[in-house]
């Protein structure tokens, strides 16, 4: 070898070397990212619905709460692709996003100084402002991450994640109904220190942020300022468009319900705060404990096989709600719909990155996103207005919501079993080997 050629030869292992401590730098930074914004969620997303209703939010006013921030955001995702081509940089969108969300949060907590309906008011506009933030920094980010990840390992990873996750959400919404309950005869103070400490977290999890690489080849920036993803329907030819369309009648059906559990479990089965708290976070918890388990039987088995399994089990959850009103009865229904959501999450975010190309990522996350948030406002709107005109079942007009929610979220099963297939070759696998990894008894990839 020539000195010359052992000289390139040294230079291109010192850039490769550099390269990997950049990756593996980054990796760290994207867990405690994870923490800090899992912690920031368990303060807020938890403690919404109650901070609205002590500004004197109605059941109406709830719906418009968990609903009307994801239709503002759900129509800025389609922007997020070209706002990334404009900062030339996924890292810089993803900063842009969590500093303006963290400043939300801060903004958020002062509703309790504003008098009356206006506190309600500017505590809806800092939500939307919040939502719309935190959603357009998925897609950058999910792009980013794709690039630090083998494929091979990427279940493993996220589901690694998510446990994390997991654990500071429950952690963080804990210590927020201890708060409140400490402060409860203080007004709102309660409030204002839970949102103010969620602000904080999300400026720690900018910091974390910073310390994120990102590849300067561009491979994975969008090649244009649009989402191609309309334009290939038929779903004859593709798989994509059969698996939206089925996500879209699920989250429509779901989201009838959810954004009123906490007013059911407030309202009618008069909970407590750490009660409530229970039965809004163990769900979340046992998803993000579960994820790494799911994760890597989507590794070995295909991210399709994980969706089907959650499609099928996912409208159980309302039956099991309808049942009963026995608090311990309904936290372990919540940790049985943790798991099953926990297969449907790892399942999209896998079959995404094995489907699309990394330069597409970002406009398709973003599509994904605005699916969401489509669903997210029609369910949720659709949800106030059956809530108070719906008859009564076992006592409550909530029942009757739940078992509706089930019967629409069967729809979905159809085109998700009809249309979708693996991209690509799996182990074969039935309802026992994907019970089997769930137990613990985890599949190696092939």
């Amino acid at each position: 070898m020539s000195p010359v050629s052992a000289e390139c030869h040294n230079l291109y292992n010192l850039k490769t070397i550099m390269q990997r401590k950049c990756v593996r730098r980054s990796v760290s930074a994207s867990l405690y990212d994870g923490a800090s914004w899992a912690a920031m969620s368990g303060f807020a997303d938890t403690y919404a619905v109650p901070m609205a209703m002590a500004l004197g939010a109605s059941t109406s006013a709830v719906g418009l709460l968990k609903s009307l921030p994801f239709l503002i955001s759900s129509a800025f995702q389609m922007l997020v692709e070209r706002l990334v081509s404009a900062l030339g940089s996924c890292k810089r969108a993803v900063l842009l996003a969590v500093g303006v969300q963290a400043l939300s949060l801060y903004a958020a907590a002062a509703s309790v100084f504003i008098p009356g309906r206006y506190g309600l008011a500017f505590f809806l506009c800092m939500i939307v402002v919040y939502t719309v933030a935190g959603n357009a920094a998925s897609p950058p980010w999910s792009v980013l991450m794709g690039e630090y990840i083998p494929p091979s390992k990427r279940g493993d990873f996220f589901g690694f994640r998510y446990q994390l996750i997991g654990v500071s959400f429950f952690a963080a919404g804990y210590l927020a109904s201890r708060l409140l309950g400490l402060l409860e005869g203080n007004g709102q103070l309660g409030f204002f220190v839970v949102f103010a400490a969620a602000g904080l977290l999300r400026t720690v999890s900018f910091f974390w942020i910073t310390r994120m690489y990102e590849p300067r080849t561009r491979f994975h920036m969008p090649r244009s300022g649009r989402v191609d993803f309309l334009a290939g329907l038929d779903f004859r030819r593709g798989r994509v468009p059969a698996l939206f369309f089925s996500v879209l009648v699920l989250l429509l059906s779901t989201y009838l319900v959810a954004p009123y559990f906490s007013v059911y479990s407030l309202k009618e089965l008069k909970s407590s705060y750490p009660q409530f708290m229970v039965l809004m976070t163990i769900g979340q918890l046992m998803t993000y404990l579960f994820m790494r388990r799911w994760g890597q039987a989507a590794d070995a088995y295909g991210s399709v096989k994980i969706l089907k399994a959650a499609f099928l089990l996912i409208p159980t959850v309302p039956l099991l709600w309808a049942l009963s009103r026995n608090f311990y009865y309904l936290a372990a229904v919540e940790a049985y719909s943790g798991i099953i959501w926990g297969a449907y999450l790892i399942g999209m975010n896998n079959f995404i990155y094995e489907t699309i190309p990394a330069h597409a990522r970002a406009g398709y996350n973003a599509f994904f996103s605005f699916t969401n948030g489509i669903a997210q406002f029609g369910g949720a709107m659709a949800g106030a207005w059956l809530y108070e005109r719906l008859p009564a079942l076992w006592g409550s007009p909530f029942v009757t919501l739940l078992l509706l929610s089930a019967v629409l979220r069967c729809l979905a099963v159809l085109p998700m079993f009809m249309m979708v297939g693996e991209v690509r070759q799996v182990r074969a696998a039935g309802p026992l080997d994907l019970l089997f990894a769930i137990v613990g008894l985890n599949p190696q990839p092939r």
